[in-house]
């Protein structure tokens, strides 16, 4: 990544005075507030300068709701709610961040990137519109509302795809934040930030979250140039060529499928692990599973422009 003192600083300044002024109708806290003089630079960097203003577009329209009630499972989220609007069909996003302020600072950090980066790759090609259905896209998957009376009717099995991978790239962001901290940054709210992350962090960040099913996907995220596109594809939201360019690569249908399904077979096997009396028997089933999914990878790999 080519960086310089002069263009970190002038995107943290950019960033405070969009903050403190375009965003001030939110009324952040001063502790959120300071977290995204640095966080929404870290993005900038991440999705390349030419995206800088939509990605300042997202976060002026998608706004971080900040509760008090505690909950261990679902600390932060992002969420698009489908709405009717002359007409049509519209959505009103938000970010909700709950009980943040005795949380660490890197996990508080965590939480924020994760959820907006899901609000980044939403933002393009969001809707999707049939007879009797609306689809909101989050990422790679897509919920599912009824036309008629907006009820909601579920998201399909490739959210745990969307979460792997979102998770792989919340770690690129915060190991983005731990790189401009090395720098010489004018701002003493940001280099004070900055500093608390480098210091936390030794040498590059990495998320306990989906452990067992990163490790399923290794080989895959090994071939950088797939990696790339399927996150073009999720950035711009043409996902629907994604299970085009895995099942030509692989040479059978649904092989897409396939991953996906082993993916959430393998994420339930380890839901169960810790209350089964035959542990043996799911470590067999997952060990196979595994075996299962790197000889469609492998497939895959030799066929796609393995690098």
């Amino acid at each position: 990544m080519n960086l310089s003192n002069d263009l970190i600083n002038s995107l943290i300044e950019d960033t405070k005075q969009f903050i403190d002024n375009e965003l001030s109708i939110y009324n952040y806290s001063s502790d959120i507030k300071h977290l995204l003089y640095i966080i929404i630079p870290a993005f900038i960097l991440k999705y390349d300068i030419k995206n800088k203003n939509k990605i300042i577009t997202i976060f002026k329209e998608v706004p971080l709701i900040e509760r008090d009630e505690e909950e261990r499972q679902h600390q932060a989220f992002y969420t698009s709610i489908p709405k009717y609007k002359d007409n049509k069909v519209v959505t009103k996003k938000f970010v909700v961040l709950r009980h943040y302020k005795n949380k660490p600072l890197v996990e508080l950090i965590d939480n924020i990137i994760h959820e907006y980066n899901h609000a980044i790759n939403s933002y393009q090609n969001e809707i999707k519109i049939s007879k009797n259905y609306i689809y909101l896209r989050t990422g790679l998957s897509y919920a599912r509302y009824e036309k008629s009376t907006l009820k909601y009717l579920g998201i399909d099995n490739k959210q745990i795809l969307e979460e792997i991978l979102n998770t792989n790239q919340t770690e690129e962001v915060i190991n983005i934040l731990k790189e401009i901290s090395k720098y010489e940054i004018n701002d003493y709210s940001a280099k004070t930030t900055l500093y608390s992350i480098n210091s936390t962090i030794e040498n590059q960040y990495s998320s306990k979250a989906y452990s067992l099913q990163t490790t399923f996907l290794k080989n895959l995220s090994n071939n950088k140039t797939f990696i790339n596109t399927l996150s073009n594809l999720r950035f711009t939201g043409n996902i629907e060529e994604i299970s085009y360019i895995f099942d030509n690569s692989v040479g059978t249908k649904d092989s897409y499928k396939r991953l996906i399904d082993i993916l959430n077979e393998v994420t339930k096997l380890e839901e169960e692990y810790p209350n089964t009396l035959f542990k043996k028997i799911k470590l067999s089933k997952i060990k196979s599973l595994y075996n299962e999914i790197n000889r469609l990878i492998d497939t895959f790999n030799n066929n796609y422009h393995y690098k």
